[in-house]
């Protein structure tokens, strides 16, 4: 007895110990990402990744049911008739010369029809052209997936760095906030002993006011962004995600992956790969225009039994007649009043007009990448500009709130320099925003993300 209770402790303890270890490994509804491993795992989990996965398997069913008009098709039916009064016919009365017309009855009250016909396609120039275009509208499927694929990287890249930008935004505006407050509580004092005008501390204290406010705003704009990069992800929006990260990093990354140097072939963008691909559709569309001119051909094959009763009694020993034919439908298009011929010429109006359009996409990207590499060159220079600029900006407004302690400085004097501070934050968080961005674009349109 003394036995069992205590391998029943033993199990209860290793299963408490599991339970704990388990919940202790994977706290419930909290992920933890790098920016790589938010772009993975948003392939398969965003919801227009997802959409454009069923798109695919939607335009490959429909290509085989296109292949499936080309193999046997088979038929089955049944037929059963009731007449409540049979049909009559008039006939001559060759029995009595001038005599009245005879009217005959005839048939059963039940008649019962079993059947079945089947027909394979011999030859067909719409059906042979067509598997073509069929095949080629699953490749352009694919296509628009790869482009919801990279699109959705690129968001998701985007909005990851919008969180830690702002974060950083966040990181400074603490830094600076607590610094101001120090001064105004300082101050405070100072002004209650008479040494200080009452002006600069209401200055100070609107300094302090606004710095509280946009420390609100991006707190708040952080949330928003956060579950922006949720959504663009897949995940719930009531889960909590960790970017492990540093924005440094991937600065860093961006400067060292050296975009700039890569050479861009637009074979490879996929938008010039969607309008490519459209084009060559159009090419074979006019290609089932021309094919309507051939002749179509049809195996046919049909098997019936018909069965006549004067009563329901068909599943009985009776009689049943049987039908069976083979035979070849050929059609041969002849005359249709133009209307074949007039789809011909608009559908090649249309494919010049998708010409227009593939050569328009192709300088077009051409021009949007060459403009991107110039950007980010611009931004990367200007990047380290305004980085250096920020930390001049810093100590500019230390030396002077050191001044202004001593005396040596006015308020007017130190809120100048807190502005100047101010102004080179926000020119070195828009600099670092443009420079991610530019290189995210980048990285899209070179397939490199």
């Amino acid at each position: 007895m003394k036995t069992n209770t205590f391998k029943i402790r033993i199990c209860v303890f290793l299963t408490l110990f599991a339970t704990t270890f388990a919940f202790a490994q994977k706290p419930n509804g909290i992920q933890n990402f790098t920016l790589k491993q938010a772009i993975d795992y948003s392939v398969n989990n965003s919801y227009k990744n997802r959409g454009a996965a069923l798109d695919v398997k939607s335009t490959i069913a429909q290509r085989r049911g296109f292949i499936s008009i080309g193999l046997p098709q088979v038929n089955a039916s049944v037929g059963y008739q009731n007449f409540l009064s049979l049909p009559t016919q008039i006939i001559p009365n060759f029995f009595v010369p001038n005599g009245p017309d005879l009217a005959l009855v005839f048939g059963k009250y039940n008649t019962m029809t079993v059947g079945g016909n089947a027909s394979q396609l011999i030859f067909d120039g719409t059906f042979v052209v067509g598997l073509k275009a069929a095949a080629m509208m699953v490749d352009m499927s694919k296509l628009s997936m790869d482009k919801s694929i990279i699109e959705t990287k690129t968001t998701v890249a985007q909005a990851y760095i919008l969180v830690l930008i702002a974060r950083e935004n966040l990181r400074i505006l603490d830094s600076t906030y607590i610094n101001m407050n120090e001064i105004l509580e300082q101050n405070k004092k100072i002004q209650t002993n008479g040494f200080m005008d009452e002006t600069d501390i209401e200055q100070l204290t609107l300094n302090v006011s606004n710095l509280k406010s946009k420390r609100e705003m991006t707190e708040q704009n952080i949330l928003l962004v956060t579950d922006l990069l949720k959504f663009q992800m897949g995940i719930n929006i009531n889960d909590s995600i960790i970017l492990s990260d540093k924005l440094s990093s991937i600065i860093d990354q961006a400067v060292a992956a050296n975009l700039i140097d890569k050479k861009f072939d637009v074979n490879m963008h996929f938008d010039y790969k969607l309008v490519k691909t459209a084009e060559m559709l159009k090419q074979q569309e006019v290609k089932v225009d021309y094919s309507r001119y051939y002749p179509s051909m049809n195996l046919i094959f049909s098997t019936s039994s018909n069965a006549q009763r004067n009563k329901f009694n068909f599943f009985d020993n009776g009689k049943w007649y049987n039908t069976t034919l083979v035979g070849v439908n050929l059609s041969v298009p002849i005359w249709s009043s133009g209307i074949r011929h007039y789809k011909i010429q608009s559908d090649k109006f249309m494919l010049e007009k998708q010409k227009i359009t593939t050569k328009q996409v192709e300088d077009g990207l051409q021009i949007d990448v060459q403009n991107s590499k110039l950007a980010l060159k611009m931004y990367t220079d200007q990047f380290y500009t305004d980085k250096m600029n920020l930390e001049l900006s810093g100590k500019i407004y230390r030396k002077t709130l050191v001044k202004y302690r001593e005396g040596l400085s006015s308020s007017m004097d130190l809120n100048q320099a807190y502005l100047q501070m101010l102004t080179q934050e926000g020119n070195y968080i828009n600099t670092m925003m443009q420079l991610l961005n530019n290189y995210t674009n980048l990285s899209k349109a070179l397939n490199t993300l």
